[in-house]
């Protein structure tokens, strides 16, 4: 299975619950070659899940668009000493669930399975990272799937709506390229090409191995130095940070689509992972239009009466983000967007009034309860699995934060104040991007 376009749409932003007292303790072993395993002991289930996250996404591309996501996809097929018979053997004995997802910020290999299958399971991970295949008709089989992906994405009107965004938010940043290379840019993709961004970021030290579940510190440490400790070291490779985007100054941009709806995007640039704003930042957004009780909702579905779908963005991208407010609607364009149906006006109009009423009316001490409610539950649903367990303590680490941001996530939610998120509201929104994605005549 291959997660590439909207791995990190769908995480929106990170929300968080405090630990209980009881919950396991996380091991950090570093073994000598600089991989970093962590493991967190769950006794009880019989089930083990491991996440690998490398240190190396579409921010590494630079002047080469799509390799890295050629060799996310080409990890899926095999490795020099695991043909594809013994591939699919090993998945099969592993539970047939073996991922990768590409993201700007990271590329993460997960594998679950059952604990009496975890060195099956490490072998999958380990020969699928240390020596993949490469071969010319590989990449070239793996090039035409990623294009595929993203001419599908180019389709979809949601899609197509948020890059156009995202790109005016972060101009000429590699945040505000699509995700998904563009076709023609991926057919120049070569083997040796590929072949340099694995040997250049796919070091051991530039990589964190996490697994939890029904296992125990020693058996884990013994199956990963087995498998993992033929990597041989290398120097950890210096990641350029983006600069930070301008303020937006286009105006609002028109993509006609063949489609039976309008998507009105608004957005703006905001805090990334590391920045001590980020958690602020969280609940502006969550107030919004996070949720049935956000401003959004309330406003624009129930007052109104309007849209089929609203709700806000933020992805937890790890150096500068984005809040994006989005509503779908009916298409409401007989005659090109100059002679738009009042009804498409009054959706744009209501959802500019939603956004500037974070300015005007400010928010309130109910709203930022609220909205720290919203954000403790969003969390403690997605980390009821185990792949969202290991894949946060891996994702956290790899990213410079510390598998600790997991825990300690929650007290930077409490300690926001009031004056903070009106604070932040009025920054985050005092300039702004629009796309409208309507039908095409």
């Amino acid at each position: 299975m291959m997660r590439m376009a909207l791995a990190f749409l769908v995480t929106a932003c990170l929300a968080a619950s405090a630990a209980p007292a009881d919950e396991p303790s996380v091991t950090r072993i570093t073994f000598p070659n600089g991989l970093r395993l962590l493991v967190r002991p769950e006794p009880g289930r019989g089930l083990v899940a491991l996440t690998v996250v490398v240190r190396a996404g579409a921010l590494e591309e630079m002047e080469t668009p799509g390799v890295g996501q050629v060799l996310a996809r080409v990890l899926l097929t095999g490795a020099r000493n695991l043909s594809e018979r013994k591939l699919a053997r090993l998945v099969d004995e592993v539970g047939g669930s073996f991922s990768v997802t590409w993201d700007p910020d990271y590329t993460e290999i997960y594998v679950s399975t059952t604990s009496a299958q975890l060195r099956a399971a490490m072998e999958l991970l380990a020969e699928t990272l240390i020596e993949p295949r490469l071969d010319a008709a590989r990449i070239a089989e793996a090039r035409q799937q990623v294009a595929d992906d993203a001419r599908e994405a180019a389709r979809n009107p949601f899609r197509a709506g948020y890059d156009r965004l995202v790109s005016m938010l972060h101009p000429g940043r590699p945040y505000g390229r699509p995700l998904l290379a563009d076709p023609a840019r991926l057919e120049q993709i070569t083997p040796e090409q590929v072949q340099r961004f694995l040997e250049d970021w796919f070091v051991p030290s530039n990589m964190v191995l996490a697994v939890v579940g029904d296992v125990s510190v020693e058996q884990v440490r013994d199956a990963a130095r087995l498998w993992f400790g033929r990597l041989k070291p290398s120097a950890t490779p210096e990641r350029r940070p983006p600069s930070a985007p301008p303020p937006p100054s286009s105006g609002p941009a028109i993509l006609e689509m063949e489609s039976g709806v309008t998507y009105v995007l608004a957005g703006a640039p905001a805090s990334g992972l590391r920045s001590r704003e980020y958690a602020t930042d969280c609940i502006v957004a969550a107030v919004l239009g996070g949720g049935k009780a956000s401003r959004m909702f309330q406003q624009i579905r129930e007052e109104q009466g309007l849209v089929y779908e609203l709700g806000t963005l933020y992805p937890p991208l790890l150096y500068h983000s984005h809040v994006v407010a989005y509503a779908l609607s009916p298409a409401y364009l007989p005659a090109g967007f100059r002679d738009a149906d009042p009804s498409f006006e009054q959706v744009r109009a209501a959802l500019k009034a939603s956004v500037d009423s974070l300015v005007q009316s400010p928010i309130t001490e109910a709203e930022l309860t609220r909205a720290r409610n919203y954000l403790t539950g969003t969390y403690a649903l997605r980390h009821q699995r185990l792949q969202e367990r290991s894949k946060h303590l891996a994702w956290f680490e790899a990213m410079g934060l510390g598998w600790e941001f997991d825990r300690l996530f929650p007290e930077m939610l409490q300690s926001v104040t009031l004056e903070d998120v009106r604070r932040r509201a009025r920054e985050l929104f005092e300039r702004s991007a629009v796309v409208v994605v309507v039908p095409r005549e």
